[in-house]
C-alpha cells in the first residue's frame, strides 16, 4: 500500500518563534529531549507523572506544536544533541549505564548513608549551562498544561531567552541549577518540572537553615535544581563547583533510587510497582 501524500495546500502553522522571535512555520519541539525520555522497551508506553495529576501512561515525551520555528528549533537541538552525547559520555544518565543497575566506582559513597558525590571533569560548563538554561526557558515559555506550574517573571524569561540566543553564561546567579544522580537504578519514566522549596542546613551556629524555591527537572536518572532568583548576594558563586558552569570541574551529589524523593514520589502515587533494579540496592 502506497503511503499516503501529504498535499501540497495543506495548512501549516506559522507565526512568530517565541525563542528567536522570527517568523516561520512552527514546528514540534520537544520540551525535554526526546532521546532522554524514552520508554524501557521500544514501542511500549511508559509512565509520565504530573504535578498534582494522577500518573498516565504515554507513547512520546511533551512536545509543543506552537513554540519555535525551525530556526529557533535548530538552536534547542544544537544544544540538546551535544547534551545527549555528553551526559552519556559520562554516565550522568541511566540510558548510559547498559545492562548495570549500578553506578558504581563512577561516585564516591558517604558511609552509613545513602548518600555519595562525585566529580566530573572534562565537560564544557558554559555548554552544559546552556543546556539546563533551555530547559527552563521551553517549561517557562510553554502553554502545556503539564508545565503550567513553571512560572518565571516576563524580565526574567526575556533575559533567559537573550542568553540562550546570544550563547551567554553571565551572571551565574541568574538562575543556576545544581544536580543530582540516581546511583541505582529505577522504574523509567517521566515526571514534568515542578515548583519546590529546598532547604539548606547551615554549618555556622546561630544562623538558621536557608529556605530556597527551585524548579525541580527529572530525567533519565538526573535531576536538576534551578534556583529561582535572578541575582543573590553572592551565595551562588560560594557554592563554587557544586553549581553547574561556575568551574570547569563540576560536583555531582548521588543518592540511591530508593531512598530517594524521586523513588518515593513515584511508589505514592503507583502503588505496589515493581522496581527495575530493587535487589542491587
Amino acid at each position: 500500500m502506497k503511503k499516503k501524500q501529504k498535499s501540497p495546500n495543506a495548512k501549516k502553522r506559522t507565526g512568530i518563534c517565541k525563542l528567536t522571535h522570527a517568523s516561520g512555520v512552527f514546528v514540534e519541539s520537544h520540551l525535554i529531549p526526546k532521546a532522554l525520555t524514552k520508554p524501557a522497551q521500544k514501542g511500549m508506553p511508559f509512565l509520565q507523572l504530573r504535578l498534582n495529576r494522577p500518573p498516565i501512561r504515554r507513547w512520546s515525551s511533551w512536545y509543543d506544536p506552537w513554540l519555535v520555528t525551525q530556526t529557533g528549533e535548530d538552536i534547542l537541538t544544537e544544544f540538546d544533541t551535544w547534551a545527549i552525547t555528553e551526559l552519556r559520555k559520562h554516565k550522568l544518565v541511566w540510558s548510559s549505564w547498559g545492562a548495570n543497575h549500578i553506578l558504581g566506582s563512577l561516585h564516591r559513597p558517604i558511609t552509613g548513608t545513602s548518600w555519595g558525590i562525585r566529580k566530573v571533569d572534562g565537560i564544557d560548563p558554559k555548554k552544559l549551562r546552556l543546556f539546563f538554561l533551555t530547559l527552563l526557558w521551553r517549561a517557562a515559555a510553554t502553554n502545556l498544561p503539564e508545565f503550567s506550574a513553571v512560572q518565571l517573571p516576563l524580565e526574567d524569561l526575556e533575559q533567559l531567552r537573550q542568553m540562550i540566543c546570544s550563547r551567554t553564561t553571565e551572571p551565574i546567579s541568574f538562575y543556576p541549577a545544581q544536580l543530582t544522580q540516581l546511583s541505582t537504578m529505577g522504574v523509567i519514566h517521566n515526571h514534568a518540572p515542578i515548583p519546590e522549596t529546598k532547604k539548606i542546613p547551615s554549618l555556622q551556629p546561630g544562623i538558621p537553615d536557608r529556605e530556597l524555591p527551585i524548579i525541580r527537572f527529572y530525567f533519565d536518572g538526573l535531576i536538576a535544581h534551578i534556583h529561582c532568583h535572578s541575582s543573590d548576594a553572592g551565595f551562588t558563586s560560594g557554592l563554587g563547583n557544586l553549581i553547574v558552569g561556575a568551574e570547569d570541574s563540576l560536583i555531582v551529589s548521588m543518592q540511591t533510587y530508593m531512598d530517594s524523593y524521586q523513588g518515593a514520589r513515584l511508589r505514592a502515587m503507583v502503588p505496589n510497582l515493581l522496581f527495575q533494579g530493587d535487589s542491587a540496592q
